[in-house]
């Protein structure tokens, strides 16, 4: 597993044979099929590993805030931090698994949905049962598609804003959808505060 974190990471999937991972590993290659069926099912594995320890630190840190914007700030921070203080991660999310196999492609997809839910579920709280002008579900997989874009980007270096500057740019971005997300005549709709309505 991190001799295919390292090489996917670094040289790339299309780039990485078995024979390099067991290498890498200091393993015969016969030892790899023990694990694995083959490369793509050692990317998918990895891959894995990586999204749940996002998903994970994320949720985590939502749990412990109580607004939306404390919720979005405490969540992008989390799941930013946990992909791109190793570079190699940055590069397996954003871009090594993208087109590989059906396989990974359906994983891809579950975790965006994971993590746009963990999303959405900040704007239906603040709903409360208040009539909605956007599905917060629709608008919360939006917003992560485009965190995954933003990665992409940034692994590119066409990004040159800091972490805390990308996490504060997404925090006003999720907190406005999530408000904007309830209907402008709802009972009790606050408006964002610094955004022109």
């Amino acid at each position: 597993m991190e001799a295919g974190l390292e090489l996917f990471g670094t040289v790339g999937y299309a780039g990485t044979s078995i024979r390099a991972v067991s290498a890498a590993a200091s393993l015969n290659s016969r030892y790899f099929y023990e694990s694995f069926r083959d490369r793509e099912d050692l990317l998918y594995s990895v891959y894995e590993r990586i999204v749940v320890g996002i998903y994970t630190r994320a949720s985590e840190a939502v749990a412990k805030e109580t607004t939306l914007e404390a919720q979005a700030r405490a969540g992008l921070q989390a799941g930013w931090l946990a992909v791109t203080e190793d570079r190699r991660k940055a590069r397996i999310v954003a871009i090594e698994v993208v087109g590989v196999s059906e396989r990974l492609e359906r994983l891809r997809r579950e975790t965006r949905h994971a993590l746009a839910q963990l999303t959405a579920d900040g704007a239906l709280t603040l709903a409360d049962g208040l009539p909605l002008r956007l599905d917060p579900v629709i608008v919360a997989r939006f917003l992560i598609g485009g965190v995954v874009e933003l990665l992409a980007e940034w692994i590119n270096a066409d990004l040159s804003l800091s972490a805390d500057q990308v996490i504060e740019h997404l925090t006003v971005l999720f907190t406005a959808a999530g408000y904007a997300s309830i209907a402008d005549d709802a009972p009790g709709r606050r408006p964002l505060p610094g955004v022109v309505q």
